[in-house]
């Protein structure tokens, strides 16, 4: 959606154009909260306060959507995946996703596209839902407050920005896919590891029946 139109909608609908657009737009530049805070800064018909809640909101219920998915078929995945590499890998993002869980939920709405999955990686691997909803809440918070603060006190730069916006946004997707690139071979590697540690206990054990 370019810059003009999310403009648009928070000019006729504020508040609830902030929410629902977070939600739709949650991961990478939170382009409607951005817009609201722009909007807060030339007009009084919203405060930078109500923006930045009402963008924590957005955030925060796409955050918990998402780890609702990911819990309700985490039990029909640990069904359905059966090889030993598939088990490895899913034990490997309960790890991970258990020890990681306060930066990865906090900060991983930052990153395109990827990061509106880390709740339902979270969901997928039962991260305890306490924890998700703090962690959900503060890194709704604070991405909420930064982008409205952003859109407040530099909106001719954000104004001149969103005219780039697509390039932006372009930009921000190849950008993202290296980075994805890396995760995943960080996490395959991970997985090697843990495979190859399951085989020499077998072998231990194969050895101490011996």
């Amino acid at each position: 959606m370019d810059w003009d139109t999310v403009q648009l909608y928070v000019q006729q609908f504020g508040y609830l154009a902030v929410t629902i657009g977070t939600i739709i737009d949650q991961s990478g530049l939170q382009s409607f909260v951005v817009a609201g805070g722009v909007v807060a800064g030339v007009s009084e018909s919203i405060s930078i306060y109500g923006v930045i809640v009402a963008g924590a909101l957005g955030s925060f219920a796409s955050d918990i959507v998402f780890y609702g998915i990911g819990r309700w078929r985490a039990n029909w995945l640990d069904r359905f995946v059966r090889s030993q590499k598939g088990r490895a890998r899913l034990k490997v993002l309960e790890d991970g996703m258990n020890k990681w869980a306060f930066p990865l939920i906090v900060a991983g709405r930052l990153l395109p596209w990827i990061g509106r999955f880390v709740p339902a990686a979270a969901g997928i691997r039962k991260v305890n839902f306490a924890r998700v909803l703090m962690y959900a809440a503060i890194g709704a918070m604070a991405s909420s407050a930064a982008y409205a603060m952003l859109g407040y006190f530099a909106a001719s730069t954000v104004e001149y920005m969103g005219n780039y916006s697509i390039w932006i946004w372009l930009g921000a997707l190849v950008i993202s896919f290296p980075v994805a690139g890396w995760i995943f071979k960080r996490f395959d590697k991970a997985v090697m590891r843990r495979l190859e540690y399951e085989r020499k206990l077998a072998e231990e054990a194969t050895a101490f029946g011996d």
